[in-house]
């Protein structure tokens, strides 16, 4: 069988264009046989290049992964498949179908989606095409019938990920990953136990009849060797672990923060909630290798913190979190998110200052995007908050709003967002200076295409 995997990342949030559901995908699919081919959707221009992609490659199968700020490209780019390749079994998996699955009632230019981990199930259904069998039945799957949506029953979450195959660093994915970010991504955990309203997580939990969705992990010695797989393929300087909360399991992270100081020798980023920073993890992971720890600060008012986000942190814990990191040298990223219903502009100054007490060596800052499938997203449209036709229309995801804001305050949530760097640091003079000097597009550019250089000169 042949499957060409298309993800489309036009002008999306994510850059890096990484995605670790579609990478296992295409590692398993490569398992069984199949010959796999993926493409990165970056335009609509290339559309027609997509169309040739497939006159040449001649697949049986063309799958999508969306999230819901790419889904309408998915739409028109089916569309065009289907009319002139009628016989092609098209498909689409994601966060967006999996917490959402009746967004394809009006796609009818996909045979059907996949909800939830799909592994197993891709494979049984390619099994099925392949014998041209009905795959009507096969788990996880949902598609139209007489105008309704159907959805089949999931297979468990996969509780022992070391039964996968790594996710696929062959193709486009990984190669583009270090090319644009400089950095390596690794995941080693699916799921993650809070009940954060603005994030999916909760939704999978409900999808699966579970409480919270509580994580899995692959083993910490199937993990390093990950890592090390890919250091002998790769130039890898920096790594990037992006499970949503590095090392919750403590007995899983002293295990492998202990081989990865032994082993790896690369410094690392991860992820952390400020409620679960205490002295002893901070020594951990500053002796292992960690250089930098992104937190969610996500807002300076804790009404909108606890009440409307559900994140159950107070101010006082965020401070503490940070004058760890301090006192141990490790860098941090504060990410933050403004206009949340119910939020004023007082509230973002607040958010502001408490990023200047909290001084993280850099500030990221998000405009909120209701994804339909969560609570909050859920809560903005049938309150009519959302403006739908933007929603399915959108490129410009959690870089502006598409709630129903007074213009004047979609111009002030646009200015804080292109200004925030200033707001929180307004008199350090020499971030203005890398700022507008240094990281520039065109010396970032070049900085890649050094990195792309020495990584054709190693490996060729």
């Amino acid at each position: 069988m042949r499957i060409l995997f298309i993800y489309p990342n036009i002008n999306g949030y994510h850059v890096d264009a990484y995605s670790f559901g579609l990478a296992s995908i295409v590692a398993i699919a490569k398992s069984k046989g199949h010959v796999v081919k993926v493409v990165i959707l970056k335009s609509k221009e290339e559309y027609d290049g997509i169309m040739r992609t497939i006159e040449v490659f001649n697949p049986n199968v063309v799958g999508f992964s969306s999230v819901s700020s790419q889904f309408s490209f998915v739409e028109e780019l089916a569309i065009k498949i289907k009319e002139k390749y009628p016989s092609i079994i098209t498909v689409c998996g994601g966060i967006h179908v999996t917490i959402y699955p009746g967004s394809i009632l009006k796609r009818k230019a996909l045979d059907a989606i996949f909800l939830g981990e799909s592994e197993y199930s891709f494979v049984d259904f390619l099994d099925r095409v392949e014998k041209g069998k009905s795959y009507k039945d096969v788990d996880n799957i949902g598609y139209i019938d007489q105008g309704a949506i159907k959805v089949n029953k999931l297979k468990p979450l996969i509780t022992n990920l070391n039964d996968l195959p790594y996710p696929d660093k062959e193709s486009c994915f990984f190669k583009e990953n270090i090319r644009i970010t400089g950095y390596a991504s690794f995941l080693f955990s699916r799921g993650c136990p809070y009940l954060c309203t603005y994030c999916s997580n909760h939704a999978i939990a409900k999808l699966y009849n579970m409480p919270v969705n509580t994580p899995r992990y692959r083993s910490p010695e199937s993990s390093i060797r990950e890592i090390e797989e890919a250091k002998s393929k790769f130039l890898i300087k920096k790594i990037l672990i992006v499970d949503d909360i590095f090392g919750l399991d403590k007995k899983w992270r002293d295990e492998f923060c202990e081989k990865y100081k032994k082993c790896v020798k690369i410094k690392f980023q991860c992820l952390l909630r400020a409620n679960l920073i205490d002295e002893e993890f901070i020594r951990l992971l500053k002796s292992a290798g960690c250089c930098k720890i992104s937190i969610g600060v996500e807002s300076g008012s804790e009404y909108i913190r606890n009440k409307v986000m559900n994140r159950n942190m107070s101010n006082k814990q965020i401070s503490k979190a940070f004058e760890l990191t301090r006192k141990y040298g490790l860098q941090t990223n504060a990410i933050n998110i403004i206009g949340i219903p119910g939020e004023t502009e007082e509230m973002i100054q607040e958010t502001i200052s408490l990023n200047r007490k909290i001084k993280p060596t850099t500030s990221g800052i998000n405009i909120f995007y209701p994804y339909k499938g969560t609570k909050l997203g859920d809560y903005c449209f049938n309150a009519g908050l959302v403006d739908e036709q933007a929603y399915y229309n959108f490129s410009n995801e959690r870089r502006a709003t598409i709630l129903k804001y007074p213009d004047e305050y979609k111009k002030k949530l646009t200015y804080y967002r292109e200004n925030w760097d200033n707001l929180i640091y307004p008199f350090d003079i020499r971030r203005r200076f890398r700022k507008a000097i240094i990281d520039t597009p065109i010396i970032n550019n070049l900085r890649r295409f050094k990195r792309y250089l020495k990584h054709r000169l190693t490996h060729d």
